[in-house]
């Protein structure tokens, strides 16, 4: 009887020890693909501007400029 209760408090221990550690696994998983995606899409975004400011910038200032 008590090597079954300790059979069983075993089981449960280990499994509540499994499902911390995937949940754990899993929420730095989440955390760092978030991460890596929102610096990817923000260098993205970054780019872009810079690009088109850029082409603004260059159809402007020779109009601007003296012959």
């Amino acid at each position: 009887m008590v090597n079954q209760l300790d059979d069983q408090l075993d089981d449960q221990l280990d499994d509540q020890l499994d499902d911390q550690l995937v949940d754990q696994l899993v929420d730095q998983l989440d955390d760092q693909l978030v991460d890596q995606l929102v610096d990817q899409l923000v260098d993205q975004l970054v780019d872009q501007l810079v690009d088109q400011l850029d082409d603004q910038l260059d159809d402007q200032l020779p109009n601007q400029l003296p012959d």
